[in-house]
């Protein structure tokens, strides 16, 4: 208790260090620079509208003549600060439930325009896009993104905290149309502004910022933030948009559901049993309480319509992570999110899939759930309770988060966040308590900490955690250096702790790396990147269990295909044995080091068939590995792509050898934006499985789906034959004002 009372103590002096740091330095929105001098944030103009807009991608409308329209994009690459090769203009006009956009994208070599995706929600990487991004509250930290190609195809995401949580899987009811002309190509966007959260109150203004991307020269431009140490997802490099007033957002969405499914599964003296269900519940229910806050209530969901997961061949010791998917999560899913790290999720605090699916990924019945989230001045407010109902013999359980964090300065914030759950696996109740602070200062410093603590029945001491981070991110330069330290009695079950095992003794991590990024005037070549890493994990008491030494070159081509050579040298220390799952046997307890090479080449997707490529070589543990991993990206048409992903690893040890296959194969197929297909077949050797798992989505409604899933998983090997199958058909009608 007495290093927890100590590491409080460095938290809040780290939190008062940062905001005299903060002060000192204005805090500020940064202003825009070219290279070769500074520039205020441009400010763009809303015009309101009195007639209706028909979004037909015609501009039909005398009121658009009116819009004063925004035209100066500059380049990010591949010539930093010089105006855009192609001329684009955007036009935005307000009614009383919706913002429009009117683009139009010149282009002189029309033929040239890569249009080859017809899929709701795809990232269009491949493509030819144009997107915007809103900060409607004008926080320069939180924003809505939209985008859209020549063929209309829509994709949506919400960006909290600087571009440090984004959720993709955020959805929301908004239109676009769009065609290719014989001047480049042209879009109108209409979006709800029950879409989004905004600050209540007339004349409010929102930040704004517009990327386009020209994939036949691979040039990107911007509107603001065009600087290469910022990204759109950097809020705080946004303009302005002024001119809204009397606005009006929803009022409250109800979504219910139907769903039917047959299920059969072998028995256990042969044969197989064929199970039939009918579910009838509420996805979710949205009322907004304040244009800031809003309620969601769940009520039996299903999440029958969810993807299979992509297989992941684990050949560590330790926990895998999977990403949340499902609906009701995705409200104010950026408000909860309560550490991350080294590779994104080695300590998260609140991990949602954590509610609802076992260990296994196999659904367990949710009875409800009530969800608040939203914020209030500088306060951002989260708040849930879910239960769950009994699952074979386990207990239903009942889970409940408090989230808040205040925003503080231009781009910084402190926070904290409880939980509790009432079925903890160790008897009794499990609760979390977290402290964090995150700073910002000048454009590409960062500073964070965080300190939490569980307590659960049966462990006392070392159930605490921290972490310190400092970092330098900006186009040339990177710098990172951060300390994480767990206890072996830290149990947040409802997160993820990405190294806790049975037995372990916690960890102190140390971790460094380094990235110097210059672009060299040779021919071909946009930017070169020479990095160096040191990762130092050791237990609670200080013994040495893993250090890895790595250094890499990487060369990025004016094509846009990227070139990667790494080194490495890794120590790991078993204390005890370590068994290879799916057959490679088991490694004995001592101390192993080894080094590692490996080549990777990254096509551009701005063509018809792209992808990576990589092969690797080197020890493992008393043996060693080769992996092969192969992931093309083929696109024949606009409504057909495939993805056959194939990895394979070849292990030899003590005379023997043990290969895995690691298939995640998908076909994807689009009759037109509302017909969409998707085909997955998941092959992994380790558990000697093959899962086929096909879905048809029809979109009737923005926002509402009829869904066709059958899937079915079969073993081989000495445990052969069906696992399950299983046809599910569900629909979803949302009533909304």
């Amino acid at each position: 208790m007495i290093e927890l009372r100590k590491l409080r103590v460095a938290w809040l002096f780290l939190c008062a260090v940062s905001v005299a740091l903060a002060q000192q330095n204005g805090q500020t929105p940064a202003p825009q620079l070219s290279p070769g001098h500074a520039l205020p944030s441009p400010m763009a103009t809303a015009v309101r509208t009195n007639e209706p807009i028909v979004v037909d991608a015609r501009f039909d409308e005398e009121i658009w003549a009116a819009a004063p329209v925004v035209t100066r994009l500059i380049q990010r690459d591949p010539h930093e600060g010089e105006p855009a090769t192609e001329q684009t203009e955007i036009r935005i006009l307000f009614d009383q439930l919706h913002i429009y956009l009117g683009v139009i994208c010149f282009e002189s070599n029309p033929a040239g325009i890569v249009a080859t995706e017809l899929r709701r929600d795809d990232d269009m990487e491949t493509d030819d896009i144009f997107e915007v991004m809103f900060d409607t509250f004008h926080d320069h930290r939180n924003g809505y993104r939209f985008r859209v190609n020549p063929l209309g195809t829509q994709r949506d995401e919400f960006v909290g905290n600087e571009g440090q949580s984004r959720n993709a899987n955020w959805d929301e009811k908004w239109e676009a149309k769009a065609r290719i002309t014989e001047q480049g190509w042209v879009a109108e966007i209409a979006i709800p502004f029950k879409a989004v959260r905004f600050a209540g109150g007339n004349g409010a203004m929102w930040g704004v910022n517009f990327h386009r991307t020209i994939m036949r020269k691979n040039e990107d431009v911007f509107w603001s933030g065009y600087n290469r140490g910022y990204t759109l997802t950097k809020i705080s490099g946004s303009g302005h948009l002024e001119g809204l007033s009397d606005i009006q957002g929803f009022r409250y969405r109800v979504k219910p559901y139907i769903s039917g499914s047959t299920l059969q599964s072998p028995k256990p003296g042969g044969g197989t049993s064929t199970g039939y269900r009918g579910k009838f519940g509420l996805e979710d229910a949205k009322y907004l309480v304040t244009p800031e806050m809003v309620v969601d209530l769940t009520v039996k969901p299903d999440f029958a319509q969810a993807e299979v997961d992509q297989a992941q061949v684990n050949l560590t010791r330790f926990n895998l992570f999977f990403p949340e998917k499902r609906e009701f999560f995705q409200e104010g899913s950026g408000i909860f999110a309560f550490g991350g790290g080294f590779n994104g999720n080695d300590l998260v605090l609140f991990h949602s899939r954590r509610i609802g699916l076992s260990d296994a990924r196999e659904e367990i019945p949710i009875l409800g759930g009530l969800k608040l989230s939203g914020t209030q001045g500088p306060l951002e407010i989260g708040v849930m309770n879910m239960q769950t109902d009994h699952a074979g013999n386990s207990p239903g359980q009942n889970f409940s988060v408090l989230r808040l964090r205040s925003k503080l300065l231009a781009r910084s914030s402190v926070g904290m966040m409880m939980t509790r759950n009432t079925g903890s696996v160790l008897g009794g109740t499990n609760r979390e308590l977290g402290l964090d602070s995150n700073f910002n200062f000048h454009r590409y410093l960062g500073i964070q900490a965080l300190v939490a603590k569980t307590s659960s029945t049966g462990l006392d001491d070392h159930d605490w955690a921290a972490r310190g981070k400092i970092s330098w991110n900006s186009d040339r330069y990177e710098f990172t250096a951060q300390h994480l330290f767990i206890g072996n009695n830290f149990r947040p079950e409802m997160g993820f702790v990405g190294r806790a095992q049975p037995g372990w003794n916690g960890l102190q991590r140390t971790q460094s790396n380094v990235a110097f990024r210059p672009r060299p005037e040779l021919r071909g070549i946009r930017q070169m990147e020479f990095t160096g890493a040191v990762d130092y994990i050791a237990d609670q008491d200080g013994l040495l269990d893993t250090r890895v030494g790595q250094a890499g070159f990487i060369t990025e081509w004016q094509s846009g295909d990227v070139l990667n050579f790494d080194l490495s040298r890794r120590f790991e220390r078993l204390l005890e044995p370590f068994r290879i799952s799916g057959g490679g046997g088991t490694v004995p307890a001592g101390d192993y080091s080894w080094n590692t090479a490996g080549v990777q080449y990254t096509a551009y997707r701005g063509r018809r068939i792209s992808g990576s490529f990589e092969v690797e070589h080197g020890g493992y543990y008393d043996g060693s590995i080769t992996t092969f991993d192969l992931s093309p990206y083929i696109k024949p048409s606009a409504k057909l792509s495939l993805s056959p992903g194939y990895a394979w690893n070849r292990i030899s040890r003590q005379g023997s050898t043990f290969t895995t296959r690691q298939l995640n194969a998908e076909v994807n197929y689009a009759l037109n934006q509302k017909w969409l297909t998707r085909t997955a077949l998941v092959l992994n050797s380790q558990n000697q499985s093959v899962t086929l798992n096909s879905r048809l989505n029809y979109i009737y409604h923005p926002g509402d789906d009829l869904f066709l899933v059958y899937s079915e998983t079969r073993n081989y090997g000495d445990a052969g034959g069906l696992a399950n199958r299983s046809f599910i058909i569900k629909l979803t009608y949302s009533l909304d004002r």
